[in-house]
């Protein structure tokens, strides 16, 4: 009899923990052990408001809108199911799906949750003490944040009745609200932090790397980085301090100091709050991009808490994808003058490309900026406020399209929206992208859709324009191309598409079964629809990672789990088949064209070659009609 195969917890099987662990390597037992002490009620609990339900929990799905409870948590179990979506699975899969998170982030952070020790499984790049010293740095960094954390807090608290503790009160900002964010207050001093570390044994030399002391130039002597502002601490997703940001309470300048690059800092990486606001995201499926930490902290304080705000930079591609991870949904709120404006429709090339088309919020007359909003209106007056919102990709077209008197300059105003629009990785959203710059522009759409092929098809623009991320890839002037990504085949888009929204198995899964290529895929897709027939329960790749057969399958599965969501609504998904079966329609209808070609080269009789030819004709007839 043959062994059974080892199960991952997610019933993905040991070759694929090779083929997607990045720099971990976690055995079955360790993952075991993972399931086993994850609590799947509490997870769940930080994105979705559960209730008791006999032995269950039960809420609105995370996953799909609804107003009707039909997402359960079985806590005995280990395992959540909607019966609304069909999404199920354990906490693994939960967290995953949920943070838009890799196989290996997830185990990693579940494991941190659990306050499980994943070093003993880090992959081996360079030496054990290479490895050691970078851990090391990294521990030594996150150390001196976190005291200089509590000294800027007990400072905060120390002077309340002095300058730092009026600037609060003008703010709005209660000591409660001031404990809560963990903000603090850098003295007017120059060695006072300075002094803090050296009671705390903290090395001068770790401070210098953690840029919160400055070594002067030319000598060994030290200082503090930050003096007389109020301390905004910045945090990763896990919500560990990392660097700091400094509001001035005087003259000094710049308003706002960040803390330098380091090891553990990055600018470009990090938003501001992120960790409190993933859950309310999660939980609204839409978040508000602020640009600086006042903006974000006076929404915060009334009531609205899916915001995220830059760190005083220009926001970066790495800050566009971090949002994403949580939502496609965005609202830019910057201020209301001609720098915030132009700060936004710079924000829109790095969200189209990622496939996302924010919105932006207007400010009333008057009104600078989020933080006078959130100051100035009671909460229904807010909340009717945030309302407010278009398209920021229509708003660019009004105002930028309209400044273009000259026909050079509309038609170099079109080919810098269409570089943009090409940059869009979804074909839906390119089209409706093409048809709203037409009606803009006062262009006829044959005009727009032309000058788009035209530099579509431009080899040097198709490669340097091509989406970078993920869910892009897609070969232009392709049948289909939004779903010809460079991550999977039409094959393989209609399975993840069938996995995402099962109701759409039924409807397409005869049209798939005879048009389907992949042999892999034609496998998996008999595996998933008796599966789904026969039970559906959630089981399915515990059943897959350990039913004997090999383990193509259950690559191909994990492969099909790792693709971004395909479509984000059912609309949408069904589009997406639709134009999968043409291209796969095309494919077949090509490679038998091809087929033809050769059986014409080699015919010596003519009645033959007339029939050959006809069979031609009508190929290219079903070609072109599809």
């Amino acid at each position: 009899m043959r062994a059974e195969k080892p199960c991952l917890g997610c019933g993905i099987c040991s070759r694929i923990r090779y083929e997607l662990m990045t720099s971990y390597s976690f055995p079955p037992e360790f993952i075991a052990d993972l399931r086993s002490r994850v609590d799947i009620v509490s997870l769940v609990s930080d994105y979705v408001a559960l209730t008791k339900a006999g032995v269950n929990y039960k809420g609105l799905c995370p996953f799909h809108g609804e107003k009707t409870p039909s997402f359960t948590v079985h806590e005995g179990k280990g395992i959540f199911h909607c019966f609304g979506c069909g999404v199920g699975g354990d906490a693994i899969s939960f967290l995953k799906r949920i943070e838009n998170l890799s196989y290996p982030e997830t185990l990693v952070r579940l494991a941190t949750r659990a306050g499980i020790d994943i070093s003993p499984y880090e992959r081996r790049r360079g030496s054990l003490k290479e490895q050691e010293r970078a851990r090391s740095e990294r521990e030594n960094l996150t150390n001196a944040a976190a005291c200089a954390q509590n000294f800027f807090g007990r400072l905060l608290k120390e002077n309340l009745s002095g300058r730092v503790g009026a600037y609060l009160k003008k703010r709005g900002i209660s000591p409660a609200a001031a404990e809560k964010f963990g903000l603090g207050f850098a003295p007017e001093a120059w060695s006072a932090l300075k002094d803090e570390f050296r009671r705390q044994n903290i090395p001068e030399a770790v401070a210098v790397a953690a840029g919160l002391l400055v070594r002067k130039e030319g000598t060994n002597r030290t200082y503090d980085r930050f003096r007389d502002r109020l301390m905004f601490p910045i945090r990763d997703v896990s919500g560990t301090v990392i660097g700091f940001g400094g509001r001035s309470l005087g003259d000094a300048e710049p308003k706002y100091l960040n803390s330098p690059e380091s090891v553990v800092f990055n600018k470009r990486r990090l938003l501001y709050d992120l960790h409190h606001a993933r859950p309310a995201i999660a939980k609204s499926g839409f978040a508000f991009l602020v640009e600086g930490y006042m903006d974000a902290l006076a929404l915060y304080l009334r009531g609205i808490d899916n915001v995220v705000a830059t760190l005083g930079t220009a926001l970066s591609a790495e800050n566009v994808a971090a949002v994403k991870r949580y939502t496609r949904k965005v609202a830019v709120f910057f201020d209301n003058d001609k720098a915030g404006r132009a700060a936004a429709f710079r924000s829109l090339p790095l969200f189209m490309a990622v496939g996302i088309m924010p919105d932006i919020v207007l400010l009333p007359e008057g009104v600078k900026d989020p933080d006078q909003l959130a100051s100035g209106l009671d909460d229904t007056g807010l909340r009717e406020a945030l309302t407010r919102q278009v398209p920021l990709f229509d708003l660019f077209l009004q105002e930028k399209g309209s400044a273009q008197i000259a026909y050079s300059d509309r038609l170099q105003f079109l080919r810098q929206v269409i570089e943009m629009i090409t940059r869009l990785p979804d074909e839906p959203l390119r089209g409706m992208a093409l048809r709203a710059t037409a009606e803009s522009l006062h262009l006829a759409e044959e005009i727009v859709l032309d000058e788009y092929r035209r530099l579509r098809d431009k080899p040097r623009f198709r490669s340097e324009n091509r989406p970078q991320n993920e869910a892009a890839g897609a070969a232009a002037g392709t049948p289909g191309a939004a779903v010809q990504t460079a991550a999977a085949s039409p094959d393989e888009m209609v399975l993840a598409t069938f996995l995402l929204y099962q109701d759409l198995l039924d409807e397409f899964g005869d049209d798939y079964q005879t048009l389907v290529e992949s042999r892999n895929c034609e496998r998996l897709f008999h595996k998933l629809r008796h599966w789904r027939s026969a039970t559906g329960n959630g089981d399915f790749l515990q059943q897959l990672a350990g039913d004997g057969e090999d383990d193509s399958l259950a690559v191909l599965y994990a492969r099909l789990l790792h693709l971004p969501a395909p479509a984000e609504d059912l609309t949408v998904a069904r589009k997406l088949v639709s134009d999968c079966f043409t291209s796969l329609r095309k494919r077949r209808g090509n490679a038998a064209s091809r087929d033809l070609d050769r059986a014409l080269t080699m015919c010596q009789d003519e009645e033959q070659m007339f029939a050959l030819l006809r069979q031609k004709m009508e190929l290219k007839k079903r070609l072109l009609a599809s």
